[in-house]
């Protein structure tokens, strides 16, 4: 049983129905909290991150895909303390820190939150709730992207997007496991991805980055960007066999049922025609959050060789949440935002 039980009902930032940021959010007074059902997990959220899904789904760019009831409480990501445990829960007591990306059930603006325990992990060691937040989406996203892309010691990698939230955390990644990386990103931001660990930076927005890298010369491509422009460039750079690996879902990141459609039927053709050692392989990522992945990030984030850069600190209330969402919706965050109490 908790030592001090969470209230009925909490503050927290909802949204009322699908639309713009600053029309669809607002603060209720009474939204409830629930005990935790079995194999929950309840957390008092102490910080939260913001991820581009978030304001996508917020729009109602994905209904099609991932339908919400109102009212929601926003943000995937998110780092407590644990308040209460469901039964059959036997891997966290009250009083851990943990985080996680809680998936399609979001929460990270509420201030109580039920979350599977097959998602949580302990934050990791050393590090505070601020950056435990910035980690669970963009971190398990880079691990997979690595893991899909099969990038191991020697593999030359290229990171389109590097200064981003994904893609910072891949650069380190892939140089942690021993690749030479090649970060693109625009120039203002060729300092950071340097200082992430890139061996070289390319600016995307002054130089024909296929000609620049040479016509066969990467095993991988990861894109955290979108659009058929990244896959033109990653067709001319790849080696035959080499592996195109996008977490892009669309060229704007809307899916519609048209723009679904398209994309399974680009998919397929470009794994067709991709298929075998001659080809260049077309792998989408999307991400399959879990409790054993997070804790591989965290084993790299307490071994030295990984850091989420948290860019900017934002307090976690309702305008917070929409200047948050807003500020990632330009497409040009380094790093991560993140919301704390």
């Amino acid at each position: 049983m908790p030592s001090h039980p969470a209230p009925r009902t909490q503050r927290a930032i909802v949204q009322t129905r699908y639309g713009a940021v600053r029309d669809v959010l607002a603060l209720s007074e009474t939204f409830p909290v629930r005990a935790p059902g079995p194999g929950e997990v309840q957390v008092h959220v102490r910080a939260a991150a913001v991820n581009p899904i978030d304001r996508h789904l917020i729009e109602g760019n994905r209904r099609l895909i991932t339908r919400r009831r109102f009212p929601f409480s926003p943000l995937f990501d998110l780092a407590g303390v644990v308040t209460e445990v469901g039964d059959g829960v036997t891997s966290f007591r009250v009083g851990d820190r943990v985080h996680a990306d809680n998936e399609v059930d979001g929460g990270g603006a509420s201030e109580y939150v039920n979350v599977r325990a097959g998602l949580l992990a302990s934050v990791p060691a050393g590090l505070g709730f601020v950056e435990s937040a910035g980690l669970p989406l963009a971190a398990q996203t880079a691990m997979t992207c690595l893991d899909r892309g099969r990038v191991t010691f020697g593999t030359r990698v290229v990171v389109i997007g590097a200064s981003g939230g994904v893609g910072h955390l891949a650069v380190q990644m892939a140089r942690a496991a021993g690749a030479f990386v090649v970060g693109v990103s625009s120039a203002r931001n060729r300092e950071f991805v340097r200082s992430m660990g890139a061996d070289e930076v390319i600016d995307r927005n002054e130089i024909d980055v296929s000609s620049a890298l040479g016509p066969g010369s990467f095993d991988v491509v990861i894109d955290c960007v979108g659009g058929r422009e990244q896959w033109v460039h990653a067709r001319y750079v790849l080696r035959p066999g080499g592996r195109f690996v996008t977490i892009a879902r669309d060229e704007d990141g809307v899916v519609t049922v048209a723009s679904a459609a398209r994309l399974l039927s680009t998919i397929t053709a470009r794994r067709l025609r991709g298929a075998g050692p001659r080809g260049r392989n077309y792998v989408p990522v999307f991400l399959k959050a879990s409790g054993d992945l997070l804790r591989r990030v965290n084993e790299s984030v307490e071994s030295g060789r990984v850091h989420v850069h948290v860019s900017r600190t934002l307090p976690l209330t309702l305008e917070g949440v929409k200047n948050a969402l807003e500020e990632s919706g330009t497409g040009r965050t380094v790093g991560k935002i993140v919301l704390r109490r």
